[in-house]
């Protein structure tokens, strides 16, 4: 009788010590990250007037993230800010470029933010979340589907994803007194790299 208890009281011991090397290994797996944005990065914005199509870009954000990682998989991401200085825009036109600060308010409202407000899933190569937009002062939820490559150290995220002007409440520029309008929708793209600083 006491043999029998001593071998299940060993199996015991053994089970419940491989079930916790199990659970270790799998926890050790996953570890969290911080990542800053770095310089390899750029930020498209385009629209339409009635004589032709325009786009402004930057590569002026800064920003970071607490990324999960397991291998070359991100399994959560529990924080990302990003803030883009409205005057970085830039289209190339130096007028066209002061008639976008003037409806953005650029002035009152020198930064773009962008903070992730939840991730809905993660694959292995994309995301779909909702993040907080704020331009001119106006805050909008807006949904995001993102692409992403896991590198040694760093992270490549891309997408695109439409606004309107009237989203904001931002009156859409005009020029030439009028004479040339530009259209309320808006399609931003972005392809931003985040390195890692732990």
């Amino acid at each position: 009788m006491h043999l029998k208890r001593r071998l299940k009281h060993k199996i015991q011991m053994k089970c419940t010590f491989l079930l916790a090397l199990f659970i270790v290994a799998c926890v050790g797996t996953v570890a969290q990250h911080s990542f800053t944005l770095s310089t390899n990065q750029e930020l498209k914005v385009k629209g339409t007037s009635t004589i032709h199509d325009w786009k402004m870009v930057s590569g002026k954000a800064k920003g970071n993230a607490e990324i999960e990682l397991k291998g070359n998989k991100i399994t959560g991401i529990n924080s990302m800010v990003i803030n883009l200085p409205a005057f970085s825009l830039k289209s190339g036109k130096g007028g066209m470029d002061n008639n976008a600060y003037e409806a953005l308010l650029a002035k009152q409202y020198p930064q773009i933010f962008f903070e992730l407000t939840e991730v809905e899933t993660i694959t292995d190569q994309m995301i779909k979340a909702e993040g907080r937009i704020t331009i001119a002062g106006t805050t909008r939820v807006i949904p995001l589907q993102v692409n992403y490559k896991v590198s040694e150290r760093t992270i490549l995220f891309s997408g695109g994803f439409p606004i309107t002007f009237t989203q904001y409440k931002i009156d859409p520029p005009k020029a030439l007194l009028g004479t040339i309008k530009t259209g309320d929708e808006l399609q931003i793209s972005f392809e931003t790299t985040f390195k890692l600083i732990n």
